[in-house]
């Protein structure tokens, strides 16, 4: 697999996340070529959630930055009420110099070639809903992050021309280009 392009495909690029999620971004094709070429074309994006978040963890430590994957944190549960309990956050990012940090709750979604819109927005919603219930003091910025993977029988050109049109719900969407085909990373924005 070469090396992959790294495309903003929504954003404000004068944000403190465009910023720094560009240079962390270009670090995944490293991450997805290495384990490629370890093991036989296996690309971490296209196995599951957990390894796709192990892949951005390790990127984003090769970007200079500090990353922990499935850690323990307070949550809301989701009853009425709504106390707080002992959960798992999915990724949580920081960055020394500017003493800036981001957690992050994903899901990932094995796309078809005709996605369609509500599915979307169904699994970045739940992505959204997931990083809502983390104490606001665990991060600077919380974000619902879903990871978008081809399917095994998804036309990739085709796919790439309606995911990138999706993408532009969210808040911020990156598209990462690469042999074993693009992978997408939507953010939603707690507020």
């Amino acid at each position: 697999m070469a090396l992959g392009k790294v495309t903003m495909i929504v954003g404000d690029r004068r944000t403190l996340e465009a910023k720094h999620w560009s240079k962390w971004f270009g670090k995944i094709s490293i991450i997805r070529q290495r384990f490629c070429d370890w093991s036989d074309d296996f690309d971490p994006f296209h196995f599951n959630e957990t390894s796709s978040v192990a892949a951005l963890a390790n990127a984003a430590t090769l970007a200079g930055f500090v990353s922990q994957t499935e850690y323990i944190l307070d949550k809301r549960h989701s009853t009425r009420g709504r106390p707080w309990r002992r959960g798992r956050g999915d990724l949580w990012i920081a960055d020394n110099e500017s003493e800036f940090c981001w957690v992050f709750e994903a899901k990932q979604h094995f796309a078809a070639t005709g996605i369609r819109e509500d599915t979307f927005d169904k699994h970045l919603r739940l992505a959204m809903t997931d990083a809502e219930a983390i104490d606001r003091e665990e991060a600077d910025r919380r974000f619902g992050c879903l990871i978008v993977v081809p399917s095994a029988k998804a036309n990739h050109e085709i796919l790439s021309e309606r995911m990138d049109h999706l993408a532009k719900s969210a808040d911020f969407a990156f598209r990462l280009d690469g042999n074993s085909g693009p992978i997408w990373l939507a953010f939603s924005l707690v507020k």
